[in-house]
């Protein structure tokens, strides 16, 4: 995507690339091609219609690469902000997480005597583990019955 737009925006800036769509470039490339299909370029009254039109048909699809590319590059970028925050915000309640594990066995320690707290925090410890062994259906059985 940046290749492309360094190579459709800074470079033709940089090098004078987009002289090739100026009014008169077209007007002389109009006057090289001398067919029929295009005898109404030659009339005056329309040559400034069939000037204009030239250009927009040499134009149109460099223009829409640049916006898709430009389009591309936005998404991109929204796309890696949300990836960031959501990557942070895990990383947050993961700690929070373990200081709130960490404040609450202290506080069991605090309160209660050392074999207590000891056994509770293996109790707790080991039901855990029992929950998450725990099928969707079993879970879905013992709550809704």
């Amino acid at each position: 995507v940046m290749g492309m737009l360094v190579m459709l925006v800074i470079v033709p800036l940089a090098g004078d690339g987009w002289v090739i769509f100026s009014y008169e470039r077209v007007k002389e490339w109009i006057s090289l091609f001398k067919e029929e299909h295009v005898a109404a370029c030659y009339d005056p009254k329309y040559q400034d219609l069939c000037v204009r039109m030239t250009q927009w048909s040499i134009s149109f699809p460099a223009s829409t690469i640049i916006f898709i590319a430009i389009m591309i590059l936005f998404a991109s970028f929204s796309s890696s902000v949300a990836s960031r925050r959501n990557y942070i915000t895990k990383r947050l309640v993961k700690e929070l997480m373990k200081m709130q594990k960490k404040d609450r066995e202290d506080l069991i320690h605090r309160i209660f005597p050392k074999s207590v707290a000891k056994h509770m925090l293996e109790k707790q410890n080991s039901s855990k583990l029992m929950d998450s062994r725990r099928s969707l259906r079993d879970i879905d059985a013992q709550n809704y019955t």
